[in-house]
């Protein structure tokens, strides 16, 4: 075979395996963020169903996408996924999987315990698909053009299902509110947030104009959202992002970090736990029970009481059916509420505070304990940096919605890709 030949067939295998690696890579994604039903009627009825069956199309897409990005893993770098199993997510994994054998829903819990896994699964091999950290911006920058521009088609031709309505059957109020192809507006404002990231990413790693044009895109539609706790905590992020890598002291770092959400959630679980706080929240919030989240807190906080250890089953409390059928008029109406509106709150209720403790010892310890490593590393700057704002943000926004191991959401799914990111750049270096 001559060397021309030799040429030519290395050539058409590095672009079918490129073209293989970006189709997964677009499929990831573009699921992660439309999901199967994107632009949903939020004036259908069946919205206020109980809902203790998943899916079956997103169930069935789930599995699919796992096992061909499972297939890739086993041919390419099975190695290096099964280096991203650290104790901390093995510990809490089992701890949800008790929490699913107490539970009066099991079936639920553990079918939604594996969807769970899946996301992991998913979100750790994404990072394995490009090349290098060019290839990666290219692919971000891929995705959020395309986010971008569903969300500002839904609303110059489908206003009825990107912009929120007065027949809304759950929140009317929130009537000319931006949603894009999200089912609600604080989940299309963080997804504004996070395409913020990604354009200041792709304009530190591959086209500043480019990357400039994502920024001033997601960040006029994060405006019309109205979103508020995605444009509070935006600017909160982009400063921590920046001091908490040129803080020297480990310490002081970790206070940054865990003081941040420690904070919010005093703010906001403490309002209905400590009356001090309460009336500190309403001398300077013209709402101190954030849109009416109190309510749902005071029950949270009443059935954590009930199954302390290992709550009510992982994902099997909220929508089940024996919940919901037991609300009347004279109860609180956190029995037909959709979550606990807190996602520390939400694993508490669910997989009990063990469940919680062991979640946020790989959630919050395990990644900074990572990104400090990777900065004695001197690992990619850019890199660290996307990692390290997408994983705070998920976090931080946590403390008014519950996004800690929430199925279908964008937020959650880039926060798993961070910290194992993080992850990744203390135990291989990077390939350009």
């Amino acid at each position: 075979m001559t060397t021309q030949a030799v040429s030519v067939r290395h050539l058409v295998t590095f672009n079918g395996d490129r073209l293989l690696r970006n189709a997964l890579f677009l499929a990831t994604c573009l699921l992660c963020w439309f999901t199967v039903a994107p632009f949903p009627d939020l004036s259908d009825p069946q919205l206020l169903a109980p809902k203790a069956d998943g899916d079956l199309l997103s169930q069935v897409t789930t599995v699919l996408l796992t096992g061909a990005l499972a297939v890739f893993v086993f041919v390419k770098r099975s190695s290096l996924v099964l280096r991203t199993v650290t104790l901390p997510l093995v510990l809490t994994f089992g701890a949800f999987a008790v929490s699913a054998v107490l539970s009066a829903h099991p079936d639920v819990a553990s079918r939604r315990i594996v969807l769970a896994m899946f996301t992991i699964f998913q979100a750790s091999v994404l990072l394995l698909l490009p090349y290098g950290r060019e290839h990666f911006a290219r692919l971000l920058a891929a995705v959020a053009v395309i986010v971008l521009a569903a969300c500002y088609f839904g609303v110059a031709f489908l206003p009825q299902f990107a912009i929120h309505q007065l027949n809304d059957v759950t929140e009317p109020a929130l009537a000319g509110d931006w949603r894009g192809f999200f089912t609600h507006k604080n989940g299309a404002g963080v997804g504004m947030a996070l395409l913020i990231f990604i354009g200041i990413f792709v304009y530190r790693v591959w086209n500043k104009l480019v990357g400039t044009l994502i920024v001033i895109f997601a960040t006029v539609f994060l405006y019309f959202t109205q979103a508020k706790s995605p444009l509070n905590l935006l600017p909160i992020v982009l400063l921590l992002s920046y001091v908490v890598p040129r803080v020297r002291s480990t310490s002081l770092a970790l206070v940054l970090i865990l003081g941040t959400p420690i904070l919010i959630n005093l703010l906001t679980i403490g309002s209905v736990m400590f009356e001090p706080v309460r009336e500190l929240i309403s001398r300077f919030m013209s709402d101190p029970t954030f849109t009416g989240r109190d309510e749902i807190w005071r029950f949270a906080l009443d059935n954590v009481a009930k199954h302390p250890l290992f709550g009510f089953g992982f994902e099997a409390f909220w929508g089940m059916p024996d919940l919901v059928n037991a609300w009347s008029y004279q109860e609180s109406w956190g029995y037909r509420a959709s979550d606990a509106h807190n996602g520390y709150l939400n694993l508490a209720v669910t997989t009990g505070l063990v469940g919680l403790a062991l979640s946020l010892c790989w959630i919050i310890l395990q990644p900074f304990a990572d990104h400090r490593r990777a900065q004695t590393l001197n690992t990619d700057g850019a890199l660290r940096t996307l990692f390290l704002q997408i994983w705070m943000m998920g976090f931080c926004l946590s403390g008014f919605e519950s996004e800690l191991f929430r199925g279908g959401s964008a937020l959650w799914f880039l926060t798993v890709a961070s910290i194992v990111g993080i992850r990744l750049m203390t135990i291989a270096q990077n390939r350009e």
